[in-house]
């Protein structure tokens, strides 16, 4: 019986240690990427989900976290057009924040994609506040670099992507986006 359960417990964590594999750079399609982490209640976030949506053909395209506990995410293989971000989730201890209104569309803007290119939305630190069924994620641009970990991920022979400077898409128009975490 206990080796079953050693056998388990080994599967299930390298089951949750996988990682995303990106993939070859073709199409003249993008990339997009941002990067997170979060502190509050004594509790730690990494990582950040985002949710593109083409403003002509309303398609949407939803990051992929490089590994479970990894602060970056990306979009891979994204067609040319106008985007805005449709929305934003950020895990903090066992609570995933959401935003989608209309303040997420415009702290971001509108997001003009070209082929071929690689993007960066920002590397965020948050912080929450309040307490009870009043608490929010406040996040900001942490650093204006895109981090090396993340480069070194898109940016090999095996993904095609040269090395060269990623379009950043920030400063944005607030400091602060805020994202409410909704009690159901």
């Amino acid at each position: 019986m206990k080796v079953k359960t050693f056998w388990l417990v080994s599967l299930l964590l390298f089951a949750s240690c996988s990682s995303l594999k990106i993939a070859r750079q073709d199409n003249n399609n993008s990339i997009v990427a941002i990067s997170a982490t979060t502190t509050g209640a004594l509790q730690k976030g990494y990582g950040i989900t985002i949710i593109l949506e083409n403003i002509d053909t309303q398609e949407r395209f939803e990051s992929k976290s490089l590994t479970r506990a990894s602060p970056h995410s990306i979009i891979q293989n994204i067609p040319q057009g106008r985007y805005f971000v449709y929305q934003v989730s950020v895990p903090l201890g066992n609570m995933i924040y959401h935003n989608r209104s209309n303040n997420v569309r415009e702290f971001f803007g509108q997001i003009n994609i070209e082929p071929n290119s690689k993007y960066y939305l920002g590397n965020f630190s948050g912080r929450m506040e309040g307490v009870g069924r009043n608490v929010s994620l406040i996040l900001r641009i942490n650093d204006p670099s895109i981090p090396d970990k993340l480069r070194e991920r898109i940016e090999n022979e095996n993904t095609g992507w040269k090395k060269g400077e990623f379009i950043k898409l920030f400063p944005y128009k607030n400091d602060e986006l805020i994202i409410r975490h909704r009690v159901r």
